[in-house]
């Protein structure tokens, strides 16, 4: 799982490094792809509901699950799998509205031709930031799905070896 979210990462770094699709690497692309102030509003938009709702240690542990070695227990699992899809909804409902609060305002600023296009690339970036963090958030949410099918089969088979003693 760990190498889904590094090969995430690094394709979009290749992606946004090839300048206007020529096949060269240019790291001044990258450039165009960094909004701070939009990254930030997507964090005020989804950081705090963790710390709010005490999910946050539930939060970590999906991370910690990317480690083979780390184990847990069923309900800590479910309790993981609830907060890994409440943050990908959060992320992609923020991002939605960021967009749409972008889009406000480029609306309210048309008479301004010279602005449309920064302001419709912070929209747009906007919104890749929440498909990022979308795509970083599967490999979670699979990997803690996993360790529930696993436990789940464990004591399924716990359960059948104890009535086949029984029985004997």
């Amino acid at each position: 799982m760990i190498m889904e979210v590094v090969s995430i990462i690094l394709g979009i770094i290749l992606l946004g490094t090839t300048g206007s699709g020529n096949g060269w690497f240019d790291l001044h692309q990258l450039i165009f792809l960094l909004d701070p102030p939009s990254l930030i509003i997507m964090l005020v938009f989804t950081v705090p509901v963790l710390f709010k709702s005490g999910v946050w240690n539930d939060f970590k542990r999906a991370w910690r699950l990317l480690n083979r070695n780390y184990t847990c227990h069923l309900s800590e699992l479910r309790r993981t799998l609830d907060v890994v899809e409440m943050m990908q909804k959060q992320v992609i409902y923020a991002g939605v509205i960021c967009m749409l609060m972008t889009f406000i305002t480029i609306m309210h600023n048309l008479s301004d031709p010279a602005s449309l296009g920064p302001n419709l690339a912070v929209a747009i970036l906007t919104m890749l930031y929440a498909l990022i963090f979308e795509m970083l958030l599967l490999p979670l949410q699979l990997e803690v799905k996993r360790r529930i099918i696993d436990y789940m089969e464990v004591d399924t088979e716990a359960s059948a070896n104890k009535t086949e003693d029984e029985q004997a």
